[in-house]
């Protein structure tokens, strides 16, 4: 080949080089292009887009580019992705709560790119690559509200921080980081950031979700909360109401789900993002008549009643067995993920499905993390605390700790953690064999309430009788008996039997003539073998001191158990001494 043919051959190729190298080049940039032109137009439509042609309120006065708001190819920060603004130099105040494991700091990140306009510290027209801030209508900083989030971030998800397999196990209701749908995203350090929730490019969902958020896909996307598949608040249809459709986006409260009590940015209770700061009105807020089908607002509102409204700011998921100060709330009783409707039966069953994944105190006062048994719950409160009731009745062997008193070792129990072996109970009404389990509820209810043939919602929520009771039990001296005035005991406990003296023959002496309440002898929930007195406390047998009074020549206020329907008793009541009166 001679000089010229291989200069031309040489030339050739070159070109042939440079063509390849120019086409792919202009490749290069039609996808850049076509890229940035896919993302602009799935922005333009959506507030991200702060042009002059944008559809929101917060627009600028002339600018038609919609990218520089947030990126730009030259004079930028430097960080990804080619980011145009100032990041703030705000400290903020971090989401903090008793339970959680996770340990966020300072936004970073994506977060931090987010924050340079959802802070409201830096104006939506200042940036990098233009020497004068772009002017803008509707104000320079978002409007205060969901979008505005401030520095103050404690009402708001905790973001920037590690999400590890760790955290998950360590929480035992959050998904491991490797179980996250291909959607929430953590960042390549594996921290959780806004992105992770939200992609600022596409609107889909609305409020830039990456996932639909109804029926609380995007929550359950990292919570795994237990038994909530199934649970009431999963699957209820129930409307919410109109009035408050600025708290609940969608119509029903299944849509709604986590959304129905949990609120992601600016929650009114800052520690587990509560829609309302008083923990109470997330749930009062359904639960008053205008969404679920029970009335608590009604049953709380009664003389004698559980009130969540007297005790604000008092509760902790993380308290133990003894609560230092005495409180109710309605998640003390109620575990709002795992409640399910329960089925009216006539059975005993040891706890009702409203009580379900409820932590309590077991009858041996250890804490349990699963209250099996109704009681259960109750003693968290009347138990090792021993919260003191109005208007208590101060008696011979005196104590509030309803623990210590249904011990099955006690000289004599309600049966309601074990069941009683005595034999002596023949008063019972048929159908209800000795040694059946009772529950707490089976007295301590609502006296509108199912169990007493109303309407109303079960449980002890409020009662119009004393001592939060389902029926009258009246505890004053001097009192007419009849059928209302003893109408609990009645409820288990034949009047017949008890006015013919079956059991003791001295009852209708006592109850009908002497007009002496049940309670001046009875101490219904039992007596503690650890604080017995001179007296054998077998068949409830527990003075009220107020009405019985120590004999006076012998100092002795007692009762002796001689055998089957036998005892004595030594001691003063409506002036009358008795000294060591033997019945039968």
């Amino acid at each position: 080949m001679n000089t010229n043919a291989a200069h031309k051959k040489t030339s050739m190729i070159t070109g042939c080089r440079s063509l390849m190298t120019c086409l792919m080049k202009g490749v290069l940039i039609c996808a850049v292009l076509l890229t940035q032109s896919y993302g602009q137009e799935r922005i333009a439509t959506t507030v991200h887009n702060l042009s002059a042609g944008g559809p929101g309120v917060m627009r600028a006065a002339s600018e038609q580019q919609i990218c520089i708001f947030c990126h730009a190819p030259h004079n930028t920060l430097g960080l990804q992705p080619l980011w145009n603004r100032q990041l703030s130099a705000a400290n903020y105040q971090i989401y903090t709560s008793s339970t959680l494991d996770a340990q966020p700091g300072q936004p970073t990140g994506s977060s931090k790119l987010c924050l340079s306009c959802h802070d409201g510290t830096i104006a939506l027209g200042s940036v990098l690559s233009r020497a004068d801030q772009i002017r803008m209508l509707g104000g320079d900083f978002l409007p205060s509200g969901l979008t505005n989030l401030g520095t103050d971030l404690s009402d708001d998800h905790p973001i920037s921080f590690h999400y590890t397999s760790g955290i998950a196990a360590s929480d035992l209701q959050l998904k491991s980081p490797q179980a996250l749908p291909a959607e929430t995203k953590l960042d390549p350090s594996g921290q959780l950031q806004c992105t992770s929730c939200h992609d600022a490019h596409n609107n889909t969902f609305g409020d830039f979700l990456v996932l639909d958020p109804r029926f609380g896909n995007l929550c359950t996307a990292c919570h795994l909360m237990n038994s909530w598949t199934g649970s009431s608040h999963q699957i209820s249809n129930a409307t919410v109401s109109s009035a408050t459709l600025s708290d609940w986006p969608f119509t029903s409260v299944a849509e709604n789900a986590c959304r129905s009590c949990h609120r992601s940015h600016t929650a009114g209770g800052k520690q587990r993002l509560l829609l309302h700061a008083a923990e109470e009105d997330n749930c009062l807020n359904c639960h008053d008549g205008s969404v679920a089908n029970t009335n608590i607002l009604a049953a709380i509102n009664k003389f004698s009643s559980h009130d969540p409204r007297n005790d604000q700011g008092t509760h902790d998921p993380t308290e133990g067995a003894f609560i230092n100060q005495a409180h109710v709330e309605c998640v003390d009783c109620h575990n709002p993920h795992a409640v399910t409707t329960p089925t009216p039966t006539s059975t005993y069953i040891p706890i009702g499905a409203t009580l379900m994944r409820v932590v309590g105190v077991s009858i041996g006062g250890t804490l349990l993390d699963e209250s099996q048994y109704e009681y259960e719950v109750c003693l968290k409160c009347h138990g090792n605390s021993a919260v003191d009731t109005p208007s208590q009745i101060f008696r011979q062997a005196h104590t509030t700790d309803l623990r210590l008193k249904f011990q099955p070792g006690n000289p004599s129990y309600h049966p309601v953690a074990a069941s009683s072996p005595s034999s002596d109970t023949i008063s019972l009404i048929p159908g209800l064999p000795q040694g059946t389990l009772l529950r707490c509820t089976d007295c301590h209810n609502n006296n509108d309430g199912p169990r007493n043939g109303g309407s109303g919602p079960d449980g002890p929520h409020g009662s119009s009788n004393e001592y939060m009771l389902e029926r009258n039990y009246t505890t004053s001296d001097n009192i007419p008996e009849s059928q209302t005035e003893y109408d609990l005991c009645y409820k288990c406990h034949r009047r017949s039997s008890i006015l013919s003296d079956e059991s003791f023959k001295e009852h209708r002496k006592h109850i009908v003539k002497e007009r002496t309440p049940c309670s001046a002898c009875h101490d219904p929930h039992g007596v503690s073998q650890t604080i017995v007195t001179g007296s054998d406390h077998t068949h409830l047998i527990n003075f009220d001191t107020t009405i019985v009074r120590p004999e006076p020549s012998s100092g002795l206020m007692m009762f002796k158990d001689n055998g089957t329907f036998a005892g004595s008793c030594t001691l003063i009541c409506h002036g009358e001494a008795h000294r060591d009166e033997a019945y039968p």
